[in-house]
Formats: structure tokens, C-alpha cells, sequence
């Protein structure tokens, strides 16, 4: 058979027929004499590679060599938690073969209508568990994991793991704050979305650079003092070690919670009285209904009425559709979570529409178009923002 009537038989097979030809040696004795002919040059064997099996070699973040489909192959991804979700559904949803979360019809609408008819395969994150059986059965061709802070040992042998126990490559990407740009311009290169990638990676480095020129005028002794009000109780929160407070200090706010890091999912228990003595000037909680948060309590409830925040209304509930802004998951949804901050502590400096601002986003993101009633929704009484009461 030639090296073409080979190439368009297999590119005829699944994934699953593939492996099962290979094991039997059909691909191996079909594939020798075609490499043979090209003399045995390692160049010319990965072009081989490439051309004739849509097989390549790349290196991810972790500094792994492993062989993956060329990108006209890959058919269907996967990953192993919804911050790398994020990534792929803005950036190749059509290539979705499930996912890590389960959503709800507030999150269904801000995404594409495929998700929707998507089976749930799980998570390894937070010790979750990815069925590997669904794995095949869907015809996973290649995994992603992403980090939202650097790759530790454990991202590594999860990833590994996985790998092993499927036969499916599984990449792994640096997906931390500053790099979200080249996560993106990376994994349009594994999955030939080159221009997509682009339009996303600029658009990010966009709003780092429009929203750090404006923090980087503002002295600290003039920046405002936010408590991250986590849990049912609003008594849990982030000290600013914490990678789910990034988002936040990014935006300009001043970390008012002095207390240790829970590493790994954070929120971290703390008291009243703690929270009395900080004397935060902004609270943001998660909201009531959706993550059934404190925000509305903490309006309320007499035992909070004395601190700065509560008494000058200034209590907001985090917008959290389709995720939420500022961490969980800590990932590309924080590209808008940074605006939203900046503006809501320092409107007179950082003068922006947030309407206008979030319609772009969904735009570019999600690629989905959101009117100003539902926008409106989201900010709740985050908009207009007050002007700001300077310090000193």
C-alpha cells in the first residue's frame, strides 16, 4: 500500500481502531518502508510523522516531550478542571468533548449552544474524580491541564497519571496570571487556532496594560482596603498570599485580611471580631442566590453594621456568570474581574463604562452577545460605582 493509501486509511480510523491496528502491527509494517525511503533523517521523519501518521512532537510548560495528533486530527479535547475549561471553550468550543463542570441555565446562556448537549466526564481538581471510560468512549484525542499559578509536582503527576491509565496525551500548560496570554498563543498552536489565539492573548495583554497604568498612580496610603467575604457566613476569606486575591490586588485594592493562606482551595475561617478589627472600606461577598453567599446578610445584619463597608453601603456581591470574575475558577475570567475591581474602587481614574466593557468582553471571550437589562443583572448595585471618598 502507498504512503498515501495509507495516510487515507488512517485518517479513516478512530482513535480506539488506530491503537488496535497498532498493537497488531498492521501500522508498523505499513509505516517502515515509507521512513525507510526518507533515509532515516530525523527531520524528515518528523515531517513523515506529521504527514503520513498526523502525529507531532512538542514540548509543554512542564518541559515534557510528548507525541501528539497534528492539529487537522485533533477532533475532540478534554481537561482535567474547569479553569482549563475556560481556555478551550473560549477558544476552540466546537472541539469540546465535555466538561468538567455542571452548569446552570444563569451559566448555559453566557455560553456556546454545543455545551449545552455536552456529557459531564469530572474533574480531578479538589480530589475529584475523571472517568476514564468516558474518556474513550468520547474519542478524547488530547487533554489539557492548566494551572492558575505555576505548575507544581502534583499538576505534573496528575497529568501523568491520567495519561498513563487513558494512552491520551495530556499537555500541560502554565495558565498563571501573567501568562495567560501565552497559554492561549500555545495551545491555538496544538489546535491550529492560531488567529483565534492571537485575538484573545491581545486582548488580555490589553487590559493588563488600560487597567495597571491606572493602579500604578494610585499611592498606596490612598488605596482601599477590600475583605473577600467567602462561605454562607461571609467567614472565610484570602489573605493576599492567596492566588483567589490576585485579582483583586490587580485591580487596585488593598488586601485588609492579615491572616494565613489555606493552600490548595483557599478560604480560610476567620471571626466577626476579626473582621471588626480590619474595619474593611469595601466588602465583596458571594452573592446569595446563585453560591449562596453573604452578601445579603452582611447588609443587613446588625452584628456587621459597624464596619466602614456596611455603614457607607458599600457591600457588592462578586458577578459570577458565567464564572466568577475575580477567582474560582482562578483562570481568564479574571481578565474582566480586574476592570470591574479597578473601576468600582477608583471610578473618577478609571473612567470606563462597565457596560461597554462587559458587552466587549462577552463579545471577544464567549463570543456571545449580552444585552444591558442582563448585564445590568450581573453588576447588581456594583453600577454605577460612588465616587470615590479619598483618603487623608
Amino acid at each position: 500500500m502507498s504512503g498515501k493509501a495509507f495516510a487515507d486509511t488512517a485518517s479513516g480510523l478512530s482513535r480506539s481502531d488506530f491503537l488496535r491496528l497498532l498493537a497488531s502491527g498492521f501500522v508498523v509494517t505499513l509505516a517502515a518502508p515509507t521512513l525507510a525511503t526518507l533515509g532515516g533523517c530525523a527531520g524528515m521523519k518528523s515531517a513523515a510523522d506529521a504527514t503520513i501518521l498526523g502525529r507531532r512532537t512538542v514540548t509543554d510548560d512542564a518541559d515534557r516531550s510528548l507525541e501528539i495528533p497534528t492539529p487537522d486530527r485533533i477532533k475532540t479535547v478534554f481537561f482535567t478542571s474547569a479553569l482549563a475549561q475556560v481556555y478551550i471553550t473560549s477558544l476552540s468550543p466546537d472541539l469540546l468533548g465535555g466538561t468538567a463542570s455542571k452548569f446552570d441555565e444563569g451559566q448555559l446562556r453566557f455560553m456556546p449552544e454545543i455545551v449545552r448537549s455536552l456529557p459531564y466526564l469530572g474533574t480531578i481538581h479538589n480530589n475529584g474524580e475523571i472517568d476514564r471510560e468516558s474518556l474513550l468512549s468520547e474519542d478524547i484525542d488530547i487533554m489539557f491541564s492548566i494551572s492558575g499559578i505555576g505548575l507544581t509536582q502534583q499538576n505534573v503527576s496528575e497529568a501523568v497519571g491520567l495519561q498513563e491509565q487513558t494512552g491520551i496525551p495530556c499537555l500541560l500548560v502554565d495558565g498563571s496570571f501573567e501568562r495567560i496570554p501565552s497559554a492561549f498563543r500555545f495551545l491555538g498552536d496544538i489546535l491550529g487556532r492560531e488567529q483565534r489565539a492571537e485575538e484573545l492573548a491581545q486582548f488580555c495583554e490589553q487590559s493588563y496594560q488600560a487597567v495597571r497604568e491606572v493602579v500604578a498612580t494610585i499611592p498606596e496610603s490612598e488605596r482601599i482596603t477590600v475583605y473577600y467575604a467567602e462561605g454562607p457566613e461571609g467567614l472565610q476569606t484570602e489573605p493576599e498570599t492567596s492566588q483567589h486575591m490576585l485579582g483583586f490586588l490587580e485591580g487596585g485594592a488593598l488586601c485588609a485580611a492579615k491572616c494565613d493562606e489555606t493552600y490548595g482551595g483557599g478560604m480560610t475561617d476567620v471571626s466577626l471580631e476579626q473582621v471588626l478589627k480590619w474595619d474593611p472600606e469595601v466588602i465583596i461577598a458571594w452573592d446569595t442566590d446563585v453560591r449562596g453567599g453573604a452578601a445579603d446578610d452582611i447588609r443587613t445584619n446588625p452584628d456587621w453594621a459597624q464596619i466602614t463597608a456596611v455603614r457607607n453601603g458599600r457591600v457588592y456581591a462578586m458577578p459570577n456568570e458565567p464564572w466568577s470574575w475575580c477567582d474560582r475558577p482562578p483562570g481568564v475570567n479574571r481578565i474582566i474581574g480586574i476592570h470591574w475591581v479597578a473601576n468600582l474602587l477608583y471610578p473618577d481614574i478609571y473612567d470606563i463604562d462597565m457596560l461597554e466593557v462587559t458587552r466587549e468582553y462577552f463579545q471577544v471571550m464567549y463570543q456571545v452577545e449580552v444585552d444591558d437589562e442582563t448585564i445590568l443583572g450581573i453588576l447588581g448595585n456594583s453600577y454605577p460605582p460612588p465616587a470615590r471618598t479619598r483618603k487623608g
